[in-house]
């Protein structure tokens, strides 16, 4: 019987591992050159800890079971609850602002669809105890740092951004009495639709949200100070206010935003926000909280679309071939000298034909063979073949790598 990865699921050969590694070398970059600390949290949680999160409803979304232990725990399918619970444990002795990040590998049970999985991995960037709308700010300017690292640009991707606080009050205005149906219409599309949109909120409250829709944005209060920091940022040709921004997720209080392509042939890229109840919320004193998630499915997409994704690298720098069988200890010899000075290399198990080794070394992507002999080998050198050139040089192993 063969045997296959599970639907959703992906296994990583070494080309994608390589593109993979790619992208989150990106991440961390941009993270550690802004200050962020490195932190990740179990892969099995509480299934109340996702439940005080998000409400019972996203238990339908996660892979959650009993334990042997009777328990009810669930695979994480972000980090952000994770992350949160541990700064409310510890809140009183950490030096504020938090400034964290992880990239953890994730999974939901839901409907694959074109940049979207079952599992993912996803970088994970939160700042807590931090109130100022310039904290919202440098998460945006760091995420939009990865961006660049990876070669995109403001021709390619857009960063949508709005205020909850703004939205709740023209709901306000509007007379809409249900705001979290609201919500969702508008988080989903759907706000035009007259049936459903009739149906949640009314005629009169859906025509007075429509119209206020239809208005540019007028930024004000926080949203105003959160986009001047990010032009002190240098993003001003990223910034797309729009209120069509709102995040589906309930506990977001502030600044949202999404990054998607300029196209919008995909999904968001990333999204995130002002979540300031959360920590409180699980068990933590009041503490304000932002962050956001990007995840390398719908990121990988749009590299291969703009011809970002590397090739795959170079498996070794260098390869040593005995020649002959009495020459094998001292090639192993050699790559230990190699290795110990941060040169990849490698050797065969058993030696074989030159011409074969050599054409062999060049499917590694090696640069470089060393030629192990008896007689070089007798007065303490090998002979250096450059891949590129052809040229051939006899040396001293003291002058090594």
């Amino acid at each position: 019987m063969r045997h296959q990865a599970l639907p959703g699921f992906r296994d990583f050969w070494p080309e994608e591992m390589a593109r993979r590694r790619h992208v989150e070398a990106a991440w961390h970059a941009a993270a550690r050159g802004a200050g962020f600390q490195e932190v990740d949290g179990p892969p099995l949680e509480s299934l109340d800890l996702f439940r005080a999160k998000s409400g019972d409803a996203i238990v339908e979304e996660l892979y959650a079971f009993q334990d042997k232990g009777g328990r009810e725990v669930a695979l994480r399918a972000e980090l952000t609850p994770t992350v949160a619970r541990m700064v409310a444990e510890r809140a009183a002795s950490l030096k504020k602002p938090v400034k964290w990040y992880g990239v953890p590998q994730l999974f939901r049970y839901e409907r694959q669809q074109r940049g979207r999985l079952r599992e993912h991995v996803q970088w994970n960037v939160d700042v807590f105890g931090a109130p100022e709308v310039a904290a919202d700010a440098e998460a945006v300017a760091v995420a939009v740092d990865a961006l660049r690292r990876l070669g995109l640009t403001a021709r390619d991707v857009t960063v949508r951004v709005f205020d909850r606080r703004l939205l709740e009050r023209a709901l306000a205005a509007c007379g809409v009495e249900d705001a979290a149906a609201a919500c969702r219409l508008i988080d989903k599309g759907v706000v035009d639709d007259d049936a459903k949109g009739a149906e949640a909120l009314g005629e009169e409250s859906l025509a007075a949200l429509r119209a206020w829709l239809a208005e540019p944005v007028r930024p004000e209060g926080e949203l105003a100070g959160f986009l001047a920091a990010c032009e002190d940022y240098g993003l001003e040709g990223f910034l797309v206010p729009d209120k069509r921004i709102v995040r589906g997720l309930a506990y977001y209080t502030g600044v949202v935003f999404e990054i998607f392509d300029r196209s919008r042939t995909l999904r968001a890229v990333a999204g995130g926000g002002r979540y300031d109840g959360l920590v409180a919320h699980l068990g933590g004193p009041p503490l304000p909280a932002l962050g956001f998630g990007m995840g390398d499915v719908v990121l990988g997409e749009l590299l291969a679309e703009k011809g970002l994704l590397p090739r795959e690298p170079p498996r070794v720098d260098c390869v040593v071939v005995p020649i002959g069988e009495a020459m094998l200890g001292p090639a192993r010899r050699v790559v230990g000298l190699l290795r110990r000075a941060d040169v990849r290399a490698e050797t065969f198990y058993e030696a074989g034909k030159v011409g074969k080794a050599l054409k062999a070394a060049d499917q590694a992507g090696a640069r470089r063979v060393l030629l192990v002999g008896a007689d070089e080998w007798a007065q303490g050198s090998v002979r250096s073949k450059d891949l590129g050139s052809g040229e051939e040089t006899v040396v001293p192993l003291e002058k090594l790598p």
